[in-house]
């Protein structure tokens, strides 16, 4: 909920600010492709029986994004809805060090695959150069609705994330639920539209996002503290990545 206000608040107040201008309403559907791009830094300093422990954990994960899209659009926002799917690869690794023991690394490596219910609301200011051509650059928020995570370890079949049996656990020793996997991401782009006739048109986008700490991130924190009595671990590293959408659509 906390999500979604922040959705319709961002775009009250960008509207708030944008002038006055011939209101036109339109609609249309597309694909996209994309990728995404993941690096991401886990420290914590702790005490296993009372034994310093520090540990630092790393992942980079690089994903490929397809999909398609509805969209409508009233002059000064864009509202898109669509269908998202994505395959990855990623390495993780921890290094464990004590001053009583030999550093003790661990490095996991593999494929993924997931789903998404994508829902974005963009601001964006239209610049006519003809009567056949506008550009319009866009800034909003995406909020993404994870409907499958999958995991192939190397060496080891492809599993459900969220699987009783073989999931992922989190911090309190529970398997993951879907949602964990929910991201908002903040969004920045450009887009061009062509009229073939004063009702249809092509429109081209080109943008750039970036995600915010999902749940399952926010997890691995308590995960540090609980795991090796880790007061104040630190979570630090950078999610983003480009999107180019085409999309044909009609004016009302």
């Amino acid at each position: 909920m906390k999500r979604v206000f922040l959705l319709t608040f961002f775009m009250s107040a960008l509207t708030a600010f944008l002038p006055a201008a011939d209101f036109a309403i339109s609609a249309g559907g597309g694909a996209f492709v994309g990728g995404l791009f993941t690096q991401y830094t886990l420290t914590a300093d702790g005490k296993i029986d009372g034994e310093p422990v520090s540990v630092s954990a790393g992942q980079e994960m690089n994903q490929f994004n397809f999909g398609g899209f509805l969209f409508f659009d009233a002059t000064w926002a864009e509202f898109n809805f669509g269908v998202q799917g994505g395959i990855h690869n990623y390495r993780e690794t921890m290094v464990a060090a004590s001053p009583s023991i030999d550093d003790l690394v661990t490095v996991s490596t593999g494929e993924g695959s997931e789903m998404t219910l994508n829902f974005a609301l963009l601001g964006k200011y239209p610049f006519t150069f003809n009567e056949n051509f506008i550009l319009f650059p866009l800034l909003g928020l995406e909020y993404q609705i994870a409907l499958m995570e999958t995991r192939q370890p190397k060496g080891r079949k492809s599993y459900d994330r969220t699987d009783p049996l073989r999931g992922d656990t989190d911090a309190n020793g529970n398997t993951y639920k879907l949602a964990a996997w929910n991201s908002l991401f903040i969004v920045i782009g450009a887009g061009m539209d062509y009229k073939f006739t004063p009702s249809v048109f092509l429109r081209t986008e080109l943008l750039y996002g970036f995600r915010l700490q999902t749940p399952y991130e926010i997890d691995a924190l308590e995960k540090a503290k609980k795991g090796v009595n880790a007061p104040n671990p630190k979570l630090g590293g950078l999610t983003s990545g480009p999107a180019a959408k085409i999309a044909f659509g009609y004016n009302f």
